[in-house]
């Protein structure tokens, strides 16, 4: 074996370890059909993209755009391309389904309508010690939920996709939208919640 080849075995190497365990079923799903890697995906990034999408629209809404999302991947998934981010694909999918939605009912402002009951604890990540925290802790998701439904739509976008762990950059690609844009409409988002929360 050459030096040169040895040098790509090596690299190759480091880039499959650098995979999340994420990426490495969608490549497996992709490429072997493995059903096992599929349900893996379905369990790991389902309820994410679910919560994504009801602090968008509604449950019900989020739950049909949930099943388009994944039948997409189904049917796209020669699509998936081996460095992406999975879940920045997933969700760029799931986002345009919802979109397509909005436009097909002809709500092309997007809906801002309430959200029932969304659950904030896994993204404030706060710590269960006692009773009396944990209703402590219900009133001020209650409280945060309601002031995030007040945002507006391409703010409260950005913002969820921050709180779900995706950087500036996977924002704007998963939004369509610049970097510097994002990055207005995520301090546009946190100064009205903080003059909201303030008031109370």
């Amino acid at each position: 074996m050459s030096i040169g080849a040895s040098l790509q075995n090596l690299f190759q190497g480091k880039r499959e370890k650098a995979l999340g365990v994420s990426e490495r079923l969608m490549l497996q799903y992709s490429v072997k059909g493995n059903e096992a890697s599929l349900a893996a995906l379905f369990d790991l990034h389902n309820n994410k993209l679910f919560y994504f999408l009801k602090m968008l629209s509604d449950s019900s809404t989020a739950e049909d755009m949930c099943q388009r999302t994944w039948i997409k991947v189904i049917e796209n998934r020669h699509l998936f391309k081996n460095g992406e981010n999975f879940q920045a694909w997933l969700f760029i999918i799931g986002r345009r389904a919802l979109i397509d939605e909005f436009r097909k009912s002809a709500n092309l402002e997007y809906n801002n309508d309430v959200i029932d009951s969304f659950s904030l604890s896994e993204l404030l990540k706060h710590a269960q010690s006692s009773i009396e925290d944990d209703v402590a802790k219900g009133l001020e998701i209650d409280v945060f939920k309601a002031c995030m439904q007040q945002l507006p739509y391409k703010q409260k976008e950005a913002l969820s996709l921050q709180f779900e762990g995706f950087t500036l950059a996977e924002i704007a690609a998963i939004c369509g939208a610049e970097k510097e844009t994002v990055k207005t409409r995520i301090r546009y988002a946190k100064d009205s919640l903080k003059t909201m929360l303030e008031k109370l």
